[in-house]
């Protein structure tokens, strides 16, 4: 899943090329201002009173089918009044735009409103993150009950797609990283993952469509309230693994509990979430880590990549530490 290095010149004009496709004019100032999967960039269109924000497509990630079927469930959240950021379709009707450059080649892009607010903080009170508890609840409810549109299609965040050679960011075998004993302790609480989720199993009370990547920075906060955006990686997964991937980055920090208690209660206002349930949290926390290594590796020409790599072996290491400890492995 490697990609070719792309100047952010010609990124820019990729962008620019776009625009017109979605009736906005290529006069219009463009930045790029992120890249990490997808390349963001912010688009202050004149003829509109907030910015738009153009995502241009990692080639080989998600296809456009993929693509149209999360913009298709974005604005199903919005018209149930949950807030996503607002889809613009092209001139053509098709929100999904392929669109080619030199240098560059076939790449897809979609344009989404600006959404205010700042990211997610580690210091935000427990009223942030349960309001982000009671949200999570709310998207995964919502989906429970949609009729998803013909053709849908995103991918499954099961065992398979968390671990191993099938896993949808890479598996964590490949990391080169990992020496011997980091990489047998892997492998053990892999093991461990692999039992206890096929013995959680799949019932529709505790797996379904769900968001699949509660990063900080993919939550917004404005004037106390969390906005979630970047559906990218949305799929059929366990509803609690969007916590996991919440906690993932706390796992040696001593304000995690706070932070799963203040998520859980708010979740619990709008869905129960069993003891059975709340038990594999911690297993679906090593089963992102997992993932994560596996991205680390398939990520491995991106600069995020290459400086984090080493944390997360080490934080990976402290959740298989504990995974393992409690099953008495």
């Amino acid at each position: 899943m490697t990609e070719p290095a792309a100047s952010p010149d010609a990124l820019a004009a990729l962008a620019v090329a776009a625009l017109p496709r979605f009736g906005i004019a290529a006069a219009s100032p463009v930045a790029v201002i992120h890249a990490r999967e997808n390349v963001i960039v912010r688009v202050d269109d004149p003829a509109s009173p907030a910015p738009w924000v153009l995502r241009i497509h990692r080639p080989g990630y998600r296809d456009a089918a993929e693509i149209r079927s999360e913009l298709a469930w974005m604005r199903a959240l919005a018209d149930a009044g949950i807030a996503t950021p607002p889809v613009r379709d092209g001139v053509d009707g098709d929100p999904v735009q392929e669109i080619e450059a030199r240098g560059i080649g076939r790449r897809c892009v979609d344009v989404l409103g600006w959404v205010p607010g700042r990211p997610l903080a580690d210091d935000d009170p427990d009223e942030a993150y349960h309001l982000l508890g009671r949200t999570s609840a709310r998207i995964q409810r919502h989906a429970a009950a949609w009729r998803r549109p013909a053709g849908f299609r995103r991918p499954r965040l099961d065992v398979d797609g968390l671990v191993g050679p099938r896993a949808v960011w890479g598996d964590y075998a490949d990391l080169p990283g990992l020496d011997p004993a980091q990489r047998a302790l892997m492998d053990r609480a892999a093991a461990v993952v692999r039992r206890r989720l096929a013995a959680f199993g799949e019932a529709p009370d505790r797996f379904g469509l769900t968001h699949g990547d509660l990063m900080p920075d993919n939550v917004l906060i404005e004037e106390g309230v969390p906005t979630v955006i970047d559906f990218d990686d949305c799929g059929t997964g366990w509803y609690l693994y969007d916590l996991a991937t919440l906690l993932a980055m706390r796992v040696a920090d001593p304000d995690a509990d706070r932070v799963r208690d203040a998520w859980l209660a708010g979740y619990r206002t709008v869905w129960p979430v069993p003891a059975e349930h709340a038990a594999e949290i911690d297993t679906l926390v090593m089963a992102r880590m997992l993932l994560g290594l596996g991205w680390m590796h398939t990520r491995r020409d991106t600069e995020m990549a290459q400086q984090l790599t080493g944390m997360a072996i080490a934080m990976s290491a402290i959740q298989a530490e504990k995974l393992l400890a409690r099953e008495g492995a």
